[in-house]
């Protein structure tokens, strides 16, 4: 059976990630692998008693975090401490299953610690950012499209992982060559024309692209950078994730984040699911 990882840093943000866990791998009808990674103490001079001192506190916390959520479920439940680089060794373990749980940074929860940043970059799963108290499973959710495959992907999945949610489609359309547009001679009432101009098609085509969902999903069509305007819709809706598809891949063959999917993780204030989708990465 595969597992819903929970990537824990045993910071007050792993409780937050352990309740989301349970709560994704109890709906996904998984098991639950709780995980904790101890980081190489060479660098720091420490020595081999006091190595072994806090390895030995680590693990008593994850076992005592492990208790805590078999006690609230009946699901098969995995403890994990392993040794090495965090990043490295949850993105190991998220391969072959649904999901990688992990915190936002347990110092501003809206922002991302290094450790989440880089693992979001280059988990083969999907990955779900913890920024919030888990209240329950996510209610309303804004999804993030551009009307691509990808995209389609990651309506398709949360429609799937979330079928009692409340679902809005938000596409951004690009507002940065309005200024360009200007440059090249057009009077403001003119781009102001093709402005109106553009969010028509861009309405016309996201209704051709939600059509399979038409029933379950609402549409909201806007303007500006994706990260802003995915945050704003964010607020607007009260929603408590946002989703988004992934497909960029790197040259080494590490699955890497896209940009608009980077700038979500860092710029919006709720839960963030980014959907992995496989590349068509090619060497030029």
């Amino acid at each position: 059976m595969t597992e819903v990882v929970a990537g824990l840093d045993m910071s007050a943000v792993g409780r937050r990630v352990l309740e989301r866990s349970r709560l994704m791998a109890e709906h996904l009808g998984d098991d639950l692998r709780v995980t904790h990674v101890v980081e190489s103490v060479d660098d720091a001079m420490m020595s081999p008693e006091l190595a072994k001192l806090l390895e030995d506190s680590r693990r008593e916390r994850l076992e005592k975090m492990g208790a805590w959520v078999r006690e609230r479920t009946e699901l098969g439940v995995r403890i994990d401490l392993i040794r090495g680089s965090p990043s490295w060794e949850l993105v190991r373990a998220s391969k072959g299953n649904p999901l990688l749980v992990m915190g936002s940074s347990s110092v501003d929860s809206s922002r991302l610690g290094p450790v989440t940043a880089q693992a979001a970059r280059m988990a083969p799963s999907d990955v779900l950012v913890v920024r919030r108290q888990p209240r329950g499973l996510y209610r309303k959710i804004i999804i993030g499209v551009d009307f691509s495959d990808a995209s389609a992907a990651a309506v398709r999945k949360t429609v799937s992982w979330y079928p009692d949610a409340e679902l809005t489609a938000v596409f951004a359309l690009p507002s940065r060559f309005d200024s360009m547009l200007h440059e090249a001679g057009l009077y403001e009432v003119e781009i102001e024309a093709a402005r109106t101009e553009r969010q028509k098609r861009a309405e016309d085509r996201m209704g051709e692209f939600i059509q399979p969902w038409e029933d379950r999903v609402r549409t909201v069509v806007t303007d500006g950078p994706p990260r802003e305007a995915l945050g704003e819709a964010g607020r607007r809706h009260r929603a408590d994730l946002v989703v988004v598809a992934s497909r960029g891949a790197g040259a080494t063959k590490m699955v890497l984040l896209g940009s608009v999917a980077e700038g979500v993780l860092w710029g919006v204030p709720t839960d963030v699911h980014i959907v992995r989708v496989p590349s068509q990465f090619r060497r030029p």
